[in-house]
């Protein structure tokens, strides 16, 4: 693996939003180039810009200005993702299906294989997030953090190269937040790259190759979790995280 390949990039990605209070800044400029085979988590607070800019990497909405480079390929607003594996902020299933089903339906759109080969992928998904004991539950009797389980097994359908992932551990207790870094980290052993916003800045150590920084839609720092603790010369990366807004704002 070539450890200096960009599998994706933002150049100049920016958005701009009209309200009655005037323009908003919600994402500024961002360059963001993602290696082949990390996992590099974007943070910030709420607010921040961090589903804005996942947004527009998705296609699901225009920049003011920029562009995003997938497998060196500029990507066009509502284009399909090949290749990317995708989990919202939100994660809103029908739920009116079972697990067995909705996974089923999302390795079918991603079309993988015939119905043995898409039972034994949906099977080898459950297992991998956990839920194999669960595939006749119905979506609307799952928890939140059960259905978040649902929502990471989808993004791995179809075996993509680089998962896009919004607030991955969002709705589960400390040791499913602990079970879904493990899958995460597994899905890296596998070659697999991952992008993820969170504001839960206490996972991103453990599980982060590099990290961004990202307050008031500007990117205020991008590198390993220890050269911000050392930009800022703290312990905690809380503290720093404190310190760099702090900065922003005056």
């Amino acid at each position: 693996m070539n450890q200096d390949a960009y599998i994706i990039e933002t150049k100049k990605l920016s958005k701009t939003y009209k309200s009655k209070e005037g323009r908003i800044e919600a994402l500024k400029n961002l360059d963001l180039r993602v290696k082949t085979g990390e996992i590099l988590g974007l943070l910030g607070p709420n607010g921040a810009g961090k589903t804005t800019g996942v947004k527009l990497i998705m296609g699901f909405m225009s920049p003011t200005e920029g562009e995003v480079i997938f497998q060196d390929r500029r990507l066009m607003v509502g284009q399909p993702r090949r290749g990317i594996g995708y989990l919202p902020e939100s994660f809103r299933p029908n739920p009116n299906l079972t697990v067995f089903e909705y996974v089923k339906f999302q390795c079918d759109l991603a079309g993988d294989g015939h119905e043995k080969v898409k039972r034994e992928k949906v099977e080898e998904l459950l297992g991998l997030v956990g839920m194999s004991r669960f595939p006749r539950r119905k979506i609307s009797d799952l928890s939140k953090g059960m259905g978040q389980r649902v929502g990471l097994a989808q993004a791995f359908a179809g075996n993509p190269q680089l998962l896009i992932l919004d607030e991955p551990t969002s709705g589960l207790d400390p040791i499913g937040k602990g079970e879904v870094i493990e899958v995460l980290l597994e899905m890296k052993n596998r070659g697999k790259t991952i992008f993820f916003c969170s504001h839960i800045l206490s996972e991103v150590e453990r599980l982060c190759d590099r990290i961004g920084i990202l307050v008031d839609g500007e990117l205020r720092f991008l590198g390993a979790s220890q050269k911000f603790k050392e930009k800022w010369k703290v312990a905690d990366l809380d503290e720093g995280f404190k310190l760099e807004a702090q900065c922003a704002t005056s």
